[in-house]
Parts: C-alpha cells; sequence; structure tokens
C-alpha cells in the first residue's frame, strides 16, 4: 500500500474510534489498525504467489530453454507457458502447435521465418533462419510468393527484423531484437486462445 493510501486508511480509524467511547477509543483504533495491516499483508502475500504459481507452472513444462532462449524469454517477458500453447518437444524435435492465422501471403512468410528462428533457438541455441528453410515451409504451407518471397524480406521494415540480409540461397540470419520483439508479438498472438 502507498504511503498516501496508508495515511488516509488511519485517518478514517482515527475518526471511527473517535466516534465510540472513551474507555474504549485506544482498543478499537489498535483493533481497526491491527486489521487493515493484517489485511494489507494478506493482500501482499497473494500478489507474491501469483508469480511463484506461474513458476511453478513454467518448471512443469517440458520444452528445452537453452541460454538464447532463456534471454529472449527474459527480455520479451515470454513464459515456458507461452511457448508451450505455440510448440511441443517430443523425441529431440520441436513441433508446432499454432501455425500463421494471417491470410496474407507475405505476412505468412515473415511469421514463418519469425517460428523457424524460435525453432531452431530451442532446437540450437541461434536464434536464426535459413531462407531456404523458410521457402520451403511456405511452399508447403500456402505462403509462397515465387515472384516476390525475397523481395518481402528486403523491404526495410522485413529487413530490420534480421540482423543481415536474407537472400535467396544465403546463409543463416539472427533475429534482430526488432526481429525478436515481433517474434514475442507472434508467440503472444498464437498463444492466446480465441475467443
Amino acid at each position: 500500500m502507498k504511503y498516501s493510501d496508508l495515511k488516509d486508511e488511519i485517518s478514517a480509524i482515527a475518526e471511527i474510534a473517535n466516534g465510540v467511547p472513551e474507555a474504549f477509543r485506544e482498543q478499537c483504533f489498535a483493533f481497526l489498525l491491527q486489521h487493515l495491516l493484517d489485511s494489507e499483508s494478506k493482500q501482499s502475500s497473494q500478489r507474491k504467489e501469483i508469480p511463484e504459481d506461474r513458476k511453478e507452472q513454467d518448471d512443469e513444462i517440458s520444452i528445452p530453454t537453452p541460454s538464447q532462449i532463456k534471454v529472449f524469454m527474459q527480455k520479451t517477458e515470454i513464459t515456458r507457458v507461452d511457448l508451450a500453447r505455440v510448440v511441443m518437444y517430443e523425441d529431440g524435435e520441436v513441433h508446432f502447435v499454432q501455425e500463421p492465422k494471417t491470410g496474407k501471403i507475405a505476412r505468412g512468410q515473415i511469421e514463418w521465418a519469425l517460428l523457424l528462428a524460435l525453432k531452431n533457438g530451442i532446437a540450437t541455441n541461434a536464434i536464426s533462419v535459413d531462407p531456404e528453410d523458410v521457402r520451403s515451409i511456405c511452399q508447403e504451407k500456402g505462403f509462397y510468393d515465387k515472384a516476390n518471397f525475397i523481395k518481402n524480406f528486403k523491404t526495410p521494415k522485413n529487413a530490420a527484423l534480421f540482423q543481415g540480409q536474407m537472400d535467396a540461397q544465403g546463409g543463416p540470419q539472427k533475429l534482430s531484437t526488432d526481429g525478436q520483439k515481433e517474434l514475442a508479438k507472434l508467440i503472444k498472438e498464437l498463444a492466446t486462445p480465441s475467443s
């Protein structure tokens, strides 16, 4: 409780205590003050239990979190629960539980690139993506635009998501800070149950 709120509460308690017979004022004040402090203490411990419950839930999920994924999760406030709603880890492999739902081909290509970077981060501790892996999955999932595939990754907005340039047959590119933020946003969107 903030000091100003506490001060207001104590003033209210003093006012109540002043309304009782003089012989009982001190006891009344002490009783009401103790009740206020007990209820504040209880609320405070409940606020602490919430993150602990969340941590216990996180610990029960069996998705590996190598160092790069841990750093990503801390920077973006993504939890293991969020990850478990998007990917699963079974027999040493990462599988997608949720996939991009966008109807736009260009956006779908970016979302798959981000998700593949997440998969690589979990599997190899490098949050990076190979353009040819993105091409393959986009072809498989219906998000491939042959004429504009690489051009899509070179627009300023999309290029900012990667540390290097995404080129056809080029090497893997790590996600930039912007790319990690965009990945976190995508994970949150996919992890939120649609109503």
